[in-house]
């Protein structure tokens, strides 16, 4: 089959590596893939062109270069509709929420040329209502009002999750028999085996006191003040470090906190790192303090190296992850007093590595690779 994936760009964020580990196993088994994206630059790049596929940037007019990502998604709308009008695909996946919209919209003004398949990769509840400001709730409101006029029109739903999948069907009227969950993908060997590499940060590479590890984009959605807050609490009663890998605006937002709290010495913020395993390796604790999710990709990550796990119970996946509570504690979203108990729990009393990384088999590529064919077969020949 000729499979075209549209995203946005290669960011190094988490819906975009699950997506290329999935495009990875696709070409495994012969398939020919088209992966369609605004924006090419980015952490990914040189993995993606290192793969037997065909890149095709988009890009948007003149202009669209220094636009926020909101407004290029519209504008790509006639150039992707134009490439689907051109190209005979066997099938058309949109990869992530924020693709979805101009995916449809494109598919429509093409002619809807062949099967459009929506992966559901986050929670649509969480994340147009969950800490919004007014104007922005009044914004979200009309972009939901778009989200139940065009989702429907597609050909199936694939949600990464059961929270997920729900909630959308909740919002909007689709048929249950063109729906499926199919988890995100997890390169269990390549995670491994990068986990055995030193970390580039010397508190992992000369560990002295317990290391907390947080990782993901510096945003609202991942509240990570809520996790220094925690941390705050969590060193009144023993000495530790603290490391959140990533980058994003709200860097400096998080760093006048840490200084407020008077933790510049015992908190890290790196940046982003396209090995993150190798420190989830050698962490006490990882700590997800998401106020919505999908399937959270670095929680897999973590039970695959065998790093115990905390997380909120949030919107999305991860008390589906975590079998609630089974493979790791879960807190109520904000509240950094049981968040920080429960982080000083889990030091205490640690889950068996072994344990975690069984969980992590779940979630291997090939099982998620035969899934999602099984939905583009039935699609295409009619199975």
């Amino acid at each position: 089959m000729k499979i075209g994936v549209f995203l946005y760009g290669l960011t190094g964020g988490g819906a975009t590596r699950r997506v290329v580990t999935l495009i990875e196993g696709l070409l495994g088994h012969g398939h020919q893939i088209d992966l369609l994206v605004i924006e090419p630059r980015g952490p990914l790049f040189k993995k993606v062109k290192g793969l037997p596929l065909n890149l095709v940037p988009l890009g948007v007019p003149a202009l669209g270069g220094w636009l926020k990502r909101r407004l290029r998604l519209r504008l790509v709308v006639p150039k992707l509709a134009a490439y689907l009008a051109r190209n005979r695909l066997d099938v058309f996946l949109s990869g992530a929420n924020h693709a979805h919209l101009p995916a449809v919209k494109a598919w429509q003004r093409a002619g809807r040329p062949c099967p459009l398949v929506l992966r559901l990769s986050n929670h649509i509840t969480g994340a147009l209502k969950v800490g919004r400001t007014w104007p922005k709730n009044w914004l979200n409101s009309l972009k939901l009002k778009t989200i139940k006029r065009l989702y429907p029109r597609a050909d199936f739903w694939i949600g990464v999750c059961e929270s997920i999948l729900k909630d959308a069907l909740a919002l909007m009227p689709f048929p249950a028999e063109r729906t499926a969950v199919i988890y995100n993908p997890l390169e269990l060997e390549e995670i491994r085996q990068k986990a055995k590499e030193v970390p580039p940060h010397p508190w992992f590479q000369a560990k002295e006191v317990p290391l907390i590890l947080g990782a993901g984009r510096l945003s609202p959605q991942k509240d990570f003040a809520t996790l220094i807050r925690a941390f705050s609490l969590l060193r009144q009663k023993r000495e530790a470090r603290l490391v959140i890998l990533g980058k994003g605006k709200q860097r400096r937002a998080l760093w006048r906190l840490v200084k407020k709290l008077g933790l510049e010495n015992c908190v890290s913020l790196p940046g982003f790192f396209e090995n993150p395993w190798s420190f989830m390796a050698r962490a006490d604790v990882f700590v997800l303090s998401s106020r919505y999710e999908g399937l959270p990709g670095v929680l897999l990550e973590a039970l695959a190296v065998g790093c115990p796990v905390v997380s909120t119970a949030c919107f999305g996946g991860c008390a589906e992850v975590l079998a609630n509570g089974r493979y790791g504690r879960l807190v109520p979203v904000g509240d950094y007093q049981a968040l920080s108990e429960a982080i000083l729990d889990t030091l205490d009393d640690p889950p068996p590595a072994s344990f975690l990384q069984k969980r992590a088999e779940d979630f291997k590529v090939e099982k998620v690779v035969l899934d999602y064919l099984k939905v583009f077969e039935s699609l295409v020949y009619g199975n």
